[in-house]
């Protein structure tokens, strides 16, 4: 019984975080309902394209200062025959890649990016497809993957790769399939594995959520060309020997202090910050998180 109820508490604290990611309104969760007594196959695809859809938030004025103290340019990605947008500070030191996560963008790393140039690290930063001034329309976490790996061919290598939430589970599937970095740092991880958040994801509209995440997952597989699972850092971290930071919160409802803590255990060279009441996002311009971060790197 015990066991029961804290799976029941594991779903629910998922469930939550998921809708920390996607701001559902009613209607999409209504017209999903009347999708699935009509047609089952409609419904799935409707609530794959919401899955697959990144909401471009208001860039808060805190944030516009980065726009003016960078390069800006369009990148075409071949492999996913998708246009992103980076921004760049040439210096001498080190270079640096900056991924943000889901409904980021590159502008919420500004504050890190301030302490690093002045410190003389040669710095690029990426907003994602769907995400920020880049293209609008679906994405996926393959396709950021592919992103971090040609921008790394381009203008790499990179001495390190900071990155957030998503953008960090994408991060590791990039060195997973082949990204060459000295360092990694892995802020608020955003996924240990994959088919939680299909399944969480599903139980926002209030419909059955091992059907509709296994026809998710056939959609997937037909795209990816292999299952979502083998995304999820639990299914490869132990294999990864980059030199990492894991930085995370533990009030983040988001992505719970107990991903990183879990590919920390995995991982052969990773070791963790814990902060608090930082939560989500305001880790991203905490002063001694940056601090623990250049000290890491340097």
């Amino acid at each position: 019984m015990v066991t029961y109820w804290l799976g029941v508490l594991n779903m629910t604290k998922q469930r939550n975080s998921v809708a920390d990611y996607y701001k559902l309104p009613w209607f999409f969760r209504y017209f999903a309902k009347m999708l699935n007594l009509i047609s089952k196959s409609l419904a799935t695809t409707f609530i794959w394209k919401i899955f697959c859809g990144p909401i471009k938030f208001k860039t808060p004025k805190r944030e516009l200062n980065f726009y003016h103290k960078t390069e800006q340019n369009k990148l075409y990605i071949d492999s996913i025959a998708k246009e992103v947008v980076i921004y760049t500070i040439q210096n001498d030191g080190p270079k640096i890649l900056f991924v943000h996560g889901w409904n980021g963008r590159a502008s919420q790393f500004y504050s890190m990016i301030e302490t690093f140039t002045s410190e003389g690290y040669d710095i690029t930063a990426v907003d994602l497809p769907g995400h920020g001034k880049s293209d609008t329309g679906i994405t996926n976490l393959p396709e950021f993957t592919a992103v971090i790996n040609e921008i790394s061919d381009l203008r790499g290598p990179f001495h390190t790769v900071i990155s957030h939430s998503i953008g960090a589970v994408s991060t590791l599937n990039s060195v997973r399939k082949g990204l060459k970095t000295q360092k990694l740092v892995l802020i608020s991880t955003g996924a240990y594995s994959i088919r939680p958040m299909f399944e969480s994801f599903v139980g926002l509209f209030n419909l059955n959520e091992k059907y509709y995440a296994d026809r998710m997952y056939s959609l997937a597989e037909q795209q990816f060309g292999s299952s979502p699972s083998d995304f999820g850092p639990d299914k490869f971290a132990k294999e990864i020997n980059v030199n990492t930071l894991l930085v995370h919160c533990q009030d983040d409802v988001e992505a719970f202090p107990e991903i990183a803590e879990k590919i920390q255990k995995d991982m052969k060279n990773a070791k963790l910050y814990m902060t608090q009441n930082l939560k989500h996002r305001r880790i991203l311009r905490d002063s001694n998180v940056i601090e623990q971060i250049l000290n890491f790197i340097s």
